[in-house]
């Protein structure tokens, strides 16, 4: 398993940022592509990407999520979104990306009524972007987010025979199984109610700190504690899951709330790699 980190554009701002990864141990970095706009960037000419390659780290891409609505029962949004969202994948092929993430979701309140017609939008989207995937040779992960509608574990398991597999976002899914179930739930809650394909289709998981409040993500993005860490790696110690990548989605400190060096991350980079030493061929 390799472990990357997330980088967004605001990261290019920092002086030593390819030392920080580098230093912290990652694999690599998932460069999110949500802000600025992507439809106005060249990734080609971004000098602090060319000094992350350089350094010998892989690259990933996280697909704009903002105002993107690839679940939507109406067409001409869908089809807006994915537009969208068609021409930053393109965009991506020239950093090589070992894969890509996406989001899959509307904010309409059809879901409680007809999930179908939500899930038949999200397949016509998918299919789409499988096939410049394929083109391009990056595998596309379906990440699961804090939406009712198609966010959830047991949804994404309808598109799994079009070729994709799954980013498990931890903190997101434990909110999301939070409020539908009205009450604080945990990782292993979560998992346990997941069915075994979408355990067996997860390649990719977003670890990041998060303050449950009721059945309410109060705060996220915070660097992991070490309860949660354990806890992540006993399930993979029991093989529970057994993505390829495990990205560390920590912004920021849990304790002062700034922004937290990523080099500082190395105590979670080491503790990761060191105990889920294992080849996903094996299962």
């Amino acid at each position: 398993m390799k472990v990357y980190v997330t980088v967004w554009f605001k990261d290019f701002r920092r002086r030593e940022l390819s030392s920080e990864l580098v230093e912290g141990g990652f694999d690599g970095f998932e460069l999110s592509l949500d802000y600025p706009i992507c439809e106005r960037i060249k990734l080609k000419e971004i000098p602090q990407i060319k000094d992350l390659l350089r350094s010998g780290l892989e690259a990933s891409v996280h697909l704009p999520w903002r105002e993107i609505y690839l679940a939507s029962p109406i067409d001409e949004v869908r089809k807006t979104s994915l537009s969208s969202v068609l021409k930053c994948f393109e965009e991506s092929r020239i950093i090589e990306p070992r894969y890509a993430v996406l989001h899959v979701v509307t904010d309409q309140a059809i879901c409680s009524d007809s999930i179908e017609e939500c899930i038949t939008a999200s397949r016509k989207s998918i299919e789409s972007l499988t096939g410049v995937a394929n083109e391009l040779g990056i595998p596309l992960y379906i990440e699961t987010t804090r939406n009712f509608c198609c966010g959830g574990l047991e949804q994404a398991v309808n598109y799994l025979e079009l070729g994709v597999r799954l980013c498990l976002d931890i903190p997101h899914a434990i909110e999301r199984y939070s409020r539908l179930r009205r009450a604080p739930s945990s990782l292993k809650d979560v998992l346990w109610d997941t069915p075994p394909q979408a355990l067996k289709a997860i390649e990719c998981v977003h670890l990041h700190g998060y303050v449950l409040s009721g059945y309410h993500v109060i705060e996220s993005h915070i660097e992991p504690s070490r309860e949660l860490l354990e806890e992540y790696i006993e399930t993979l110690r029991k093989g529970v899951i057994r993505p390829e990548y495990t990205v560390l989605e920590s912004f920021y400190s849990a304790e002062t709330k700034k922004f937290v060096k990523f080099d500082k991350l190395r105590w979670c980079v080491d503790e990761l790699k060191k105990s889920c030493n294992w080849d996903r061929r094996s299962r």
